[in-house]
């Protein structure tokens, strides 16, 4: 279960056993500074809502993901949390799936 919390300080968010974040608050500022990230602002017109969900999550994790644990590469290598690139292995489509073992938990 995620609880909802409306601390001001950063959290670890226990996604599976051996998968977590630690998370920012998602304040205002992050929320204003997210919209107006570059990946939005050259979305072309019309987009579809599914596409600017996407864009969105992606930029909001960018700012939100300060830290991450289980997380590594398909040797089993850890993988630090890159600066405002986290989420370069949270692709979304059938094809990336293959491709993302980054967000698999380490046994």
């Amino acid at each position: 279960m995620i609880r909802l919390n409306l601390t001001s300080t950063s959290q670890w968010l226990d996604l599976a056993p051996g998968l977590r974040l630690l998370v920012g608050p998602l304040t205002t500022a992050l929320m204003v500074s997210a919209r107006a990230d570059p990946a939005i602002e050259s979305l072309p017109e019309g987009a579809s809502q599914e596409a600017l969900a996407l864009v969105m999550a992606k930029a909001v994790a960018r700012r939100a993901v300060l830290d991450w644990e289980g997380v590594g590469d398909g040797a089993g290598n850890v993988v630090p949390v890159p600066p405002k690139a986290s989420t370069h292995c949270w692709k979304s489509g059938p094809s990336s799936r293959r491709s993302r073992p980054c967000m698999s938990p380490r046994a």
